[in-house]
């Protein structure tokens, strides 16, 4: 018996499908990649925008008509927003809602007559890379009016404090360096009276761990918490993203966001005094209804004050199903695309001033290949491209996987340069 996956989106959905793939595993069923003949197939999709809806469908009704003897099963969520008529058009065997997605393997399994009854309670998923997610929480309550998610995910759950940081050994167990925390809004993860700041100490002080990255942080609510352990630890990437989404308080308001730019600066100052050489990331969309060229202006004033390295900027698009398709104010596609567009290279002008700020500072980086050249390439702590040179053949194995640190000698458009003799070697 054999199953393939499809995942499309987020790294929370590729923290679900790995723990599926697990659980899969533990039942006797072998996993293949994408695309080969296969038995079962699962498309875990995505449904953050009407495009990224589509082509997950696109991809369903396309697996179907090439395997149909296969069971092909839909999950995430695009299982919530699609309509019914459009879901019946596609000839899934099974539809996974959100309330049985954590049984999606039982439910399939069980359809085909296979015995899951000795199955087990936990399983510990792996991955293909040198990192680990690790999902803390999912759900949202926020409703933002451009947000399709939280109709989608559902109200705000955290697991269980304990849970996670068994998981967190066990990835270190299994030799990943680098555990990424991942959720739908990890600010909001409580269990108990833990709150997220706990849940990264914790996992940052387990042994053998390389260090802890965080997933897209929600603003305004618990960053500066945030930002003093990473001041205070050598374990934790020096990265924020905050999905600011837009800079101007009129759109804010009207995106139902929780903040306004003033305080958000006041933040990011806070921050940068905190941790003067963090990296910090944001989400922004360009052409919101009632976006005016002065409420631009005034996001483009924001991103030029404050040292971005990492921004995602992308034109509004409609989304079925959320409050702000109906507003009034739309602004022309070409006009959305041409703002996206002068942010991007902004953001390029910041983050190659950035990577320039490292030359001659030492920086960590989690090797996870060697190139064609022999050159060792990865990410810095700060979600820099890093590339070292003269790594010796016979060394290389021992470095893989493995997080080290090493002086940056140059850059190379954003990739940190360094050499082998400036390494310190993994213990």
């Amino acid at each position: 018996m054999r199953v393939s996956f499809k995942t499309f989106g987020c790294r929370l959905n590729q923290a679900e499908t790995a723990k599926q793939e697990a659980l899969f595993q533990a039942n006797g069923v072998e996993v293949i990649p994408f695309g080969n003949p296969v038995d079962i197939c699962i498309i875990h999709s995505c449904s953050v925008t009407q495009r990224a809806e589509s082509e997950c469908l696109r991809v369903v009704r396309s697996v179907k008509r090439k395997n149909p003897d296969a069971c092909v099963a839909l999950s995430g969520c695009a299982v919530e927003s699609a309509t019914d008529e459009r879901l019946a058009q596609l000839g899934i065997d099974i539809i996974v809602p959100r309330q049985d997605k954590e049984r999606l393997a039982e439910i399939i399994l069980c359809s085909m007559d296979i015995d899951v009854s000795a199955s087990p309670t936990t399983v510990t998923p792996s991955f293909s890379t040198c990192r680990a997610l690790l999902k803390i929480q999912d759900g949202c309550s926020f409703f933002c009016s451009y947000c399709i998610i939280p109709y989608n995910r559902g109200a705000p759950v955290s697991r269980n404090f304990n849970e996670c940081l068994d998981e967190a050994r066990a990835f270190i167990d299994q030799g990943f360096q680098e555990i990424v925390i991942t959720g739908c809004n990890i600010a909001c993860y409580t269990d108990s009276k833990k709150r997220l700041p706990d849940i990264i100490e914790a996992i940052a002080s387990l042994p053998g761990i390389g260090r802890v990255r965080l997933g897209s942080l929600e603003p305004a609510m618990v960053e500066l918490d945030i930002a003093k352990l990473i001041a205070g630890s050598d374990k934790i990437c020096r990265f924020l993203h905050l999905p600011l989404q837009n800079c101007d308080d009129g759109i804010l308001k009207s995106m139902k966001r929780h903040y306004l730019s003033d305080e958000m600066g006041r933040i990011i100052e806070e921050i940068i005094e905190t941790v003067p050489d963090i990296a910090l990331g944001s989400d922004i969309i360009t052409g919101f209804p009632g976006e005016s060229d002065e409420a631009f202006e005034n996001t483009k004033r924001f991103i030029e004050r404050y040292p971005f390295s990492n921004l995602h900027v992308f034109p509004y698009s409609e989304r079925r199903g959320t409050a702000a398709v109906d507003f009034e104010g739309s602004v022309p596609h070409i006009v959305r695309k041409e703002r996206a567009q002068e942010l991007i290279a902004i953001g390029k002008e910041k983050r190659a001033a950035y990577a320039r700020s490292w030359i001659e500072k030492p920086v960590d980086l989690l090797i996870e290949k060697f190139d064609q050249e022999g050159n060792a390439r990865g990410w810095s702590g700060e979600y820099l491209p890093c590339r070292i040179n003269g790594i010796a053949e016979g060394q290389r194995e021992a470095h893989l996987g493995k997080v080290v640190s090493f002086d940056v000698e140059s850059v190379d458009g954003e990739v940190l340069v360094g050499c082998a003799s400036n390494v310190q070697h993994p213990s």
